[in-house]
């Protein structure tokens, strides 16, 4: 369970569905989660939300929700369950089909679509793929529909993206303004990953091309939040950190699922440690915590930013 922003509400309770998906239509670099393949049935997923009384969920996880065929079945289905917020994490590349697109968005509230870069290069590189073009236009025709304000970009910094940042947030300004917000989130260094740093940047190489981003967004008037990065590595634009956003909410930093900050002195030295992400014990197992800043500030001292 945990706790997620839709459309300017803040939803207080969210069951993530990662068994609506079992596959996946891309074979990303990246993936922390990798689809197992073990299958569950949307009656038995339908049956434990109501008896749940869950009034929002989250498909995700585990694969590609738009990779099952059965899909439009799951979203009526949950609906009908007394689900009043679906959300949808998708790479977009399935609602390349216009009709597929129009099907699934109308039980749909809320996108989140990987797009882990607009340099075509690049996203079929991480990938693993010739799907970028297929991207783009399940990108457009949601905005078609009239959905681009519910689209929030899940985009994962690793080491060929993150110089690329500043050039990410104007192509979202350029391609989709009306999108609701832009998740920047640090590589996981976890499923396929499997401590290459050819995929795993350090904070401090990729930190000062985040900072350009978060400013270029602001600028522009782009929602946009930064996850997975310690506030020591956000120096001056801590107010950006999405577990900062979560804990100033009254919520844990940490989504439910993810793995707590590891053991470091400089974190427990930190007065910002409340609020802060830490860093993940898989990033410490590649470069250690020597990057690792403790301050003296207190959370209440940092200026939230518009999110």
């Amino acid at each position: 369970m945990k706790k997620s922003g839709v459309q300017g509400k803040w939803i207080s309770r969210q069951e993530c569905l990662a068994d609506a998906s079992y596959t996946c239509n891309l074979f990303c670099r990246y993936c922390h989660n990798p689809p197992s393949g073990g299958r569950t049935e949307i009656e038995s997923v339908i049956a434990r939300v109501r008896r749940g009384k869950v009034k929002a969920v989250s498909l995700e996880g585990r694969g590609e929700p738009t990779a099952n065929p059965r899909l439009p079945e799951l979203i009526s289905g949950l609906r009908e369950a007394g689900v009043k917020h679906v959300m949808l994490s998708t790479n977009a590349v399935a609602l390349a089909d216009k009709k597929l697109c129009a099907k699934i968005a109308g039980g749909v509230d809320f996108f989140t679509v990987n797009f882990p870069s607009h340099v075509e290069e690049v996203y079929n590189w991480v990938t693993r793929s010739v799907k970028y073009g297929q991207a783009v236009r399940g990108l457009r025709n949601l905005a078609g529909l009239g959905l681009e304000g519910k689209i929030r970009f899940f985009h994962i910094i690793f080491r060929e993206n993150y110089k690329l940042l500043p050039g990410f947030v104007e192509w979202v300004k350029s391609e989709h303004p009306g999108c609701s917000l832009v998740n920047l989130t640090f590589v996981r260094n976890k499923g396929r990953v499997g401590d290459d740093e050819a995929l795993v940047p350090r904070y401090a190489e990729a930190a000062p091309y985040i900072k350009i981003a978060l400013a270029k967004a602001k600028l522009a008037g782009l929602r946009i939040v930064i996850q997975n990065l310690p506030l020591c590595a956000l120096k001056n634009f801590e107010g950006f950190s999405f577990e900062y956003q979560r804990w100033r909410r009254g919520d844990e930093p940490l989504e439910d699922g993810v793995d707590r900050a590891a053991p470091s002195a400089a974190c427990r030295k930190c007065a910002l440690a409340p609020a802060c992400c830490g860093a993940r014990p898989d990033y410490l197992r590649i470069y250690g915590d020597g990057e690792l800043k403790p301050s003296r500030a207190a959370p209440e001292s940092i200026k939230p930013e518009r999110f």
